[in-house]
């Protein structure tokens, strides 16, 4: 269970124009995640109910999810002005990038993962976190009954363990670049244009698409996994020192509901 990262000591680390220790703890969240990741033994997440942006970042990186199903995942941070900071954004793709067919056009993952954290899309059962990209069928499983999911993580744990488990290899990964950056906003542009969204938003889009493309890189390079948690961290600053984001958060802190400004 997990609504997400502290806000409230972001926002006055931000106020207090502490951008250094804002880029520490957004490095060493970035870190733990791929330790997860990459973890010599294999981790099993099992979450229940609210399970909200760290709390999916935790999640996305396990080698297994073993959910309740009422499980409700999603990557939030677009509600309180900001992009997921904990390699969310590479981890979703990455989900995506998986269930790829071969040949299929890759702009449709990072559509598909630009929709999902843009519209702040929360999954309303664990069933649902499969269709929206944070659960993958061969992989991960749910648990009807909330009370057992703690041990059929443990049981699975086990099993992956005794099967001869293996981290993942770190790998290059293929991006959109340039042109999928172009395509990402043009959607979000439309929108704006058309009053579906305000002007904070926009910015909001404009760098998380470019988190997701993978930069100013030509479309289908390969490039590492901490190019990308660079290029997310540097966006997540960037918005953490904006007004409008500063005042998303106050409001949700203060409200419990995101602001449209």
């Amino acid at each position: 269970f997990c609504v997400g990262a502290n806000v409230m000591m972001i926002l006055m680390e931000a106020q207090d124009d502490n951008f250094f220790e804002i880029d520490l703890v957004v490095r060493q969240f970035q870190q733990a995640m791929a330790r997860i990741r990459y973890s010599a033994k294999p981790v099993v997440a099992a979450p229940h109910q609210m399970t909200l942006g760290g709390g999916a970042e935790i999640c996305l990186p396990s080698a297994s999810i073993q959910a309740s199903s009422e499980t409700y995942m999603g990557l939030v941070e677009v509600g309180v002005g900001l992009i997921p900071g904990g390699g969310g954004n590479k981890e979703l793709y990455l989900r995506h990038l998986a269930n790829l067919p071969e040949g299929a056009d890759l702009q449709k993952v990072a559509n598909k993962t630009f929709e999902t954290i843009a519209m702040a899309k929360v999954s309303t059962s664990a069933h649902e976190a499969f269709a929206n990209g944070f659960m993958t069928k061969d992989r991960d499983g749910v648990s009807m009954n909330g009370d057992h999911a703690i041990y059929k993580a443990k049981q699975h744990a086990i099993h992956l363990h005794d099967q001869g488990y293996r981290a993942p290899l770190r790998e290059k990964i293929p991006v959109v670049g340039e042109t999928g950056y172009a395509t990402m906003f043009y959607g979000a542009k439309n929108m704006h244009m058309s009053g579906m969204i305000s002007d904070h938003d926009l910015k909001i889009a404009e760098k998380l698409a470019f988190v997701i493309a993978g930069g100013r890189v030509p479309k289908g390079t390969k490039v590492d996994e901490q190019y990308l948690l660079d290029l997310e961290r540097e966006a997540f600053l960037s918005l953490i020192g904006e007004p409008k984001s500063q005042q998303r958060i106050q409001h949700m802190l203060a409200k419990g509901k995101p602001l449209r400004n």
